[in-house]
């Protein structure tokens, strides 16, 4: 087992370091085993009278698994968003602009909380008192 594993997001089929159809190296990545050691394992398992099972689930597993270039990237986390963001190239005029719409929703929102309106929702979600 690798002590730095973080396990992916999804089983996938790891075409990059393939020897078939990539099968093995996805599930090794995935569950963070030793490529080679398992490998090993399944030449093996090979030789045993059950190398048709073998044989039928690596075809499914290859069939049904994505490769993994076809998965979309992992989401950033926000501190590298903001480390590795471009420059923007962004107006004044149309700053300006940004800010007046979100002063008007914040506007907006300011008078629905001061309204009796949301008074009256708040106590509907709130329910009876017992």
């Amino acid at each position: 087992m690798n002590p730095s594993y973080t396990p992916a997001r999804r089983l996938y089929r790891d075409v990059d370091n393939r020897w078939l159809a990539g099968v093995l190296a996805g599930a090794a990545g995935h569950f963070g085993w030793n490529l080679t050691a398992l490998r090993i394992v399944t030449i093996i398992v090979c030789m045993t009278p059950i190398v048709p099972m073998v044989v039928i689930l690596y075809l499914l597993a290859a069939l049904i698994l994505p490769p993994g270039r076809m998965l979309p990237p992992p989401p950033p986390t926000a501190a590298s968003e903001w480390q590795n963001a471009a420059p923007l190239n962004v107006s004044a005029s149309e700053l300006k602009y940004r800010i007046g719409e979100m002063e008007d929703r914040l506007r907006a929102m300011e008078a629905y909380v001061t309204s009796a309106q949301y008074e009256i929702d708040r106590e509907l979600r709130r329910g009876p008192q017992s």
